[in-house]
């Protein structure tokens, strides 16, 4: 090497090296800088679906600020689009390489705080929503009442002709419920699926119903005109809806946030829960990019707690904080847990000389199929949509079924993670109703059972409804606080012994305004 390329080659080798040096300083900067806040709220709410956004809004009415933390992305302030079923995208799956929707899962991504996000057992494999709103992101937007009867066998305790007479109509007003133009529902051309579907069910000596949605139907009609950009029109729904769905973001946050008492801190992912000697609690979350990456981590010191993480997120902080910190739970934490009775099926060559389900299907369900008073084979189906693009004279059905044998919801601590106790067993008499609706189906229509799609035509392991885990007078006390704590409160899906019949964010949201209803009265915020 001559003495010239020496020097040059010195100069960058050292000029690098400060360059390096820079770089780690600035590491080292922001580590210091951001590494462990420590931030004193007087109330935290860990999630923003359905309870969480209640509990925001009624706290924030009654002058009191909140903070809630979310471990998903704020869409909305993102300006990040959401993706349709036919494209995945950004908001597809939660840091995933591949998409993970119920089928059609030959898609390559780039790992991203998407939307959707899969738990996989052994036998379920279990469906949530990420994001500011939860669930209400990615759900179909059937805002279904319970039938009365069985809510009163669900929940005995509680008041039905109050349920009924109150807090569900206020419910359904709060989340913009509404109902397809029967016209419209006749006259577009997608809803074919659910025309075929309704005449078929009739056809079989089986009920329908109309059912009612959040997504917006004069928005719909509007998009029908091309009046206004697609969004169920445009297959999207379980990635998110860019217009006319109104999720939570939309209605119960909004409201929340317009009192000016309400800060959500999205990308915020809860790790553990500490009480402290003067029954206050410490909260550890780590804040992350949109790849998943830790920017900061943050200690919160609360004095009172609302977890609304959704069943499997709420069950996952209590059960992983007593493992680290000794967290005392009452016994019936983690009992009682179900899977709504989802169980999916379908049908393939349903009226194929005819166009069979359509070409283009709207990703909005307006209908179901009611056979719960049959007493041998008791349960709801929804008429779902396939959008595949193509006519693939395909029927796609999602039953709801009682939950006879309940499953257990444990922890894990070497391998960090929950374990659920759910297997076959769980989901026999389900099965044994898909069986007899696809049979009597066929029989009166024609069309076999779609042995494509999921197992043999049966997805017995496909959940989009968890609930249960820390039932609501059984692990909680009659208003959604945790037995054996003062000021640690639950309100979501957990409290919901495993079933309730059909789609639950309706029954959700009106158990967590009547509990955050008498919380208040009872003073537990002062």
């Amino acid at each position: 090497m001559d003495r010239k390329t020496f020097i040059t080659t010195s100069a960058l080798a050292i000029s690098g090296f400060y360059f390096l040096q820079s770089d780690l300083f600035r590491a080292a900067e922001r580590k210091n800088k951001y590494g462990k806040e420590n931030l004193d709220v007087p109330i935290l709410i860990i999630g923003s679906g359905y309870g969480g956004a209640v509990s925001a809004l009624r706290l924030c009415e009654a002058g009191k600020k909140v903070v809630m933390l979310e471990m998903g992305l704020n869409w909305e302030k993102s300006g990040i689009p959401f993706s349709n079923l036919l494209k995945p995208g950004k908001s597809s799956a939660w840091l995933k390489k591949k998409s993970i929707a119920p089928f059609m899962n030959i898609f390559s991504l780039t790992p991203f705080t998407g939307t959707l996000d899969r738990l996989d057992f052994d036998h379920i494999k279990i469906w949530m929503g990420r994001g500011v709103g939860g669930g209400s992101l990615v759900n179909g937007g059937m805002a279904v009442t319970p039938k009365k009867e069985y809510f009163r066998e669900v929940f005995p305790d509680l008041d039905a002709e109050k349920f009924y007479g109150y807090y569900f109509p206020m419910v359904r007003e709060e989340l913009k419920v509404n109902v397809i133009d029967e016209q419209f529902l006749k006259d577009c051309p997608y809803y074919k699926f659910t025309r075929v579907g309704e005449a078929e069910a009739h056809k079989a000596g089986f009920k329908t119903i109309r059912v009612p949605n959040v997504y917006d139907f004069k928005y719909m009609e509007k998009e029908y005109r091309n009046e206004v950009p697609r969004s169920a029109l445009n297959t999207e729904v379980i990635y998110g809806n860019n217009y006319g769905k109104n999720s939570l973001d939309k209605t119960y946050l909004k409201k929340a946030l317009d009192t000016g008492n309400l800060e959500i801190l999205d990308l915020h992912r809860v790790d553990d829960i500490k009480l402290n000697d003067d029954k206050s609690y410490t909260v550890t979350a780590q804040q992350t990019d949109t790849s998943g990456n830790p920017i900061a981590d943050k200690i919160f010191n609360c004095k009172k707690l609302i977890l609304a993480a959704g069943t499997m997120g709420t069950l996952k902080l209590l059960l992983h904080s007593k493992a680290v910190h000794n967290l005392s739970l009452h016994e019936n934490v983690g009992k009682n847990w179900g899977n709504n009775g989802n169980f999916m099926t379908g049908r393939n060559w349903v009226q194929p000389l005819s166009g069979g389900t359509g070409t283009k299907q709207s990703t909005i369900p307006v209908a179901g199929i009611d056979n719960w008073e049959d007493k041998d084979h008791s349960f709801f189906t929804e008429i779902a949509p396939l959008p595949m693009g193509m006519d693939v004279a395909t029927a796609l059905y999602l039953l709801i079924n009682r939950v006879d044998k309940k499953g257990e919801v444990t922890y894990d601590p070497i391998k960090q993670a929950l374990k659920l106790e759910w297997n076959e067993s769980n989901t026999l008499k389900m099965k044994e109703n898909a069986k007899y609706f696809i049979r009597k189906m066929n029989k009166a229509n024609g069309g076999t059972r779609s042995h494509f799609l999921f197992n043999n035509g049966f997805g017995p392991d496909i959940c989009y409804h968890p609930l249960g885990g820390c039932v609501l007078n059984e692990a909680t006390d009659k208003f959604g606080k945790l037995k054996g704590h003062d000021h640690l409160y639950v309100l979501d899906g957990s409290l919901i012994p495993g079933t309730i019949g059909v789609n639950p964010f309706v029954t959700i949201t009106a158990i967590a305004e009547y509990c955050i209803e008498n919380l208040i009265t009872e003073n537990e915020f002062d």
